[in-house]
């Protein structure tokens, strides 16, 4: 039987910045994109979102909504998101 942490340190990890200090105006479409996206696969992601204007974006050079994965892969845009989504989660033996 397998630990809840096992099991949170299985999924893939998925880091949303957005600009937490701003209007959600300037962030929800994104949001709402991203999440068409993400949802079929909630149970097999780790995510959390997180302000684009912090010290942990600046150190990942992020300049605009995006989407990080596993701290590496940067998506901006939900079409690509949605290509490469389940080749990561097949690659982590996720799917």
């Amino acid at each position: 039987m397998r630990t809840m942490t096992q099991q949170h340190d299985n999924k893939l990890k998925v880091d949303i910045y957005i600009p937490l200090d701003a209007c959600t105006c300037v962030w929800d479409d994104f949001m709402n994109r991203m999440f068409e996206v993400l949802t079929p696969y909630m149970k097999k992601i780790d995510y959390k979102t997180k302000n684009l204007n912090s010290e942990e974006a600046r150190k990942l050079n992020l300049h605009g909504n995006c989407v990080v994965i596993d701290g590496k892969m940067k998506f901006n845009a939900s079409y690509l998101l949605k290509k490469e989504l389940p080749n990561l989660l097949k690659e982590k033996n996720l799917i």
